[in-house]
């Protein structure tokens, strides 16, 4: 067993983080926001431990180089999700309106309520509703059984419809009349 297997393992990146964290910070914050950061940070000292055989004696660049990429991977993360809700917003602005709001009411809202539904549910529901995955292809991009993604998906369905019936006091009478 080498110093890096074990619990000599754990220490060792104890003594990375000691020595270097303020500086894997610090570097991150002059990318990022401090929240991001501070999860970046979290998320690098996992790789480390994860990896840390691979991790060099000189551990620093290895760190900053190691908190590059989770960060450049979280941010293109992001700005899929942003692209994907400038999608979706402007394929339900070209839709006929009739469509939408005879079907399940306002556009907005069905928008607002697909955004605040976990990423796990927007991505089963999306894979089903927007990209037109049969379910096998669907558990397969997800990695996992059809019955599992079966499931997730009656799941997911399940939440949306809940969240589309809790509807803003806002809405007009006729509005409610088409869940009646």
């Amino acid at each position: 067993m080498t110093a890096r297997e074990g619990p000599r393992g754990h220490e060792l990146v104890e003594e990375w983080y000691e020595a270097h964290a303020d500086r894997v910070m610090g570097y991150l914050m002059h990318r990022t926001d401090r929240e991001t950061a501070q999860d970046v940070l979290s998320e690098t000292f996992l790789l480390a431990w994860r990896k840390q055989r691979s991790v060099p004696d000189d551990a620093l660049p290895w760190l900053l180089a190691a908190a590059r990429r989770l960060l450049a991977n979280r941010v293109r993360s992001d700005v899929r999700r942003q692209a994907l809700a400038e999608r979706i917003s402007a394929v339900m602005d070209r839709a006929p309106q009739e469509v939408f709001e005879d079907r399940i009411g306002d556009r907005e809202h069905v928008f607002r309520v697909l955004m605040a539904l976990s990423e796990a549910d927007r991505e089963v529901l999306l894979l089903t509703g927007w990209y037109d995955l049969s379910a096998q292809q669907a558990a397969k991009a997800l990695g996992c059984t059809r019955a599992a993604y079966t499931l997730r998906l009656h799941r997911a369905r399940k939440r949306f419809r809940a969240a589309l019936e809790r509807r803003p006091a806002s809405f007009t009478p006729l509005d409610s009349e088409v869940h009646a």
